[in-house]
């Protein structure tokens, strides 16, 4: 196991090199974080395989040319139409004049078709960015939560080591955690707190402007049951019109000759990638629904409503520190006719949850407990408060 914190710096090492920079497998956050930083990333990058894969290996596009155009002129339309803008007209009216362009295209244009693996990459993008801030950030502040999880978690899957081990790897996580809260009793402003909701708030605004932005681009219905029944994958041919997704459009180019003799052609086009585009495209209008209400729970409810009665937590903490802080008093320095009174060490766990862990600490602590079990939290709570004996603030 002292392996491996022995590796070479210089060693390439590719899970590693992701884990860090990407944050997969990165446990230092709660749950609905690591919904929009980890699952979401996830989900728009399989996306973007699926789509890309469409667009360069198969045909995103199959235009019906007239009988006259050979093989060249029929790939040739089929390339044209789909790097031009291509237009929706209902299959019932009639196509106006070639020389009105404002009345073929106008507002039916569809445009954004071929840039969907830019729009989801940007997607995914925005995901990853807030927990790349908060890693980089909480690391600049002193503090970096991922390794001491991880050594937290060397601690708990050693049960073959000996217990010697598994304590000190333990001790050595809290003696860090003590430095840091010393240091931090020099700062009247709970940077790491504040720094924490920050990116929640990202989180949030990242919803946001994503929601906004598809609801502009795609102009979706807010109803439920328009979204759901969009979502299902009709078997016959005849499937409801989408206009944000049309399947079949219309595509305008010209076919330049010798001097100038140009001829204008119309032609039909399918678009089949749309019915991959617009499942993908409502599934991802539906999940951000679900991650701004369990962000926005999460943030006002789970984070700041605690934050502001966080009081009562460390009351509670500080009854469950009186227990151990009596147990260690009486094993260590009983005396015979002694009698050891538990309100004497009242004020002392006061300070230990305001004074010494304060507001940031309270936050790490959850963030630990969040992802630790319960007894490797409780050795550590141990261990923090036998440093804080030593020397109490």
């Amino acid at each position: 196991m002292t392996r491996y914190f022995k590796r070479s710096h210089l060693r390439f090492d590719v899970y590693t090199t992701l884990r860090h920079y990407c944050g997969f497998a990165r446990n230092d956050d709660d749950f609905v974080d690591r919904l929009s930083r980890y699952y979401s990333v996830l989900i728009f990058t399989v996306f973007v395989i699926i789509v890309s894969s469409v667009q360069f290996v198969g045909k995103p596009i199959s235009c019906f040319t007239p009988a006259s155009f050979t093989d060249a002129h029929i790939t040739y339309a089929d390339f044209v139409c789909w790097i031009s803008d291509t237009y929706y007209i209902s299959i019932d009216a009639e196509l106006p004049d070639p020389d009105d362009l404002a009345a073929r295209e106008g507002t039916n244009a569809v445009r954004f078709y071929q840039y969907v693996p830019f729009i989801l990459l940007l997607q995914a993008f925005g995901f990853f960015l807030p927990g790349f801030l908060w890693r980089s950030g909480s690391f600049r502040l002193g503090i970096c939560l991922q390794k001491h999880l991880d050594q937290l978690e060397i601690s708990r899957r050693s049960l073959t080591e000996h217990p010697g081990y598994r304590r000190q790897l333990i001790r050595n996580v809290a003696t860090r955690l003590d430095q840091y809260f010393r240091m931090c009793r020099r700062s009247l402003i709970p940077k790491l707190t504040f720094l924490y909701l920050l990116i929640k708030i990202f989180y949030i605004l990242n919803i946001l402007i994503q929601f906004s932005c598809l609801h502009y681009l795609m102009n979706f219905d807010f109803t439920f049951e328009s979204l759901f029944q969009r979502l299902i994958i009709y078997s016959s041919t005849v499937r409801p019109t989408s206009l944000q997704f049309p399947t079949n459009v219309l595509c305008d180019f010209i076919v330049r000759f010798l001097g100038k003799n140009k001829h204008r052609h119309t032609v039909q086009c399918v678009l089949p990638i749309n019915v991959f585009n617009e499942k993908i495209f409502l599934f991802a209008y539906i999940w951000l629904i679900f991650l701004l209400v369990c962000a926005s729970y999460n943030l006002v409810i789970q984070w700041i409503c605690f934050i502001l009665f966080y009081r009562r937590v460390k009351d509670t903490r500080g009854r469950r520190l009186r227990h151990v802080s009596s147990k260690h008093y009486l094993d260590e320095v009983f005396e015979e006719n002694q009698i050891v009174h538990r309100s004497d060490y009242q004020p002392i766990t006061k300070n230990f949850s305001q004074r010494y862990l304060r507001c940031d600490g309270v936050v790490i602590m959850r963030l630990f407990d969040m992802n630790i079990d319960l007894v490797t939290m409780n050795d550590l709570m141990n261990d923090l408060w036998e440093l804080y004996k030593v020397d109490p603030i």
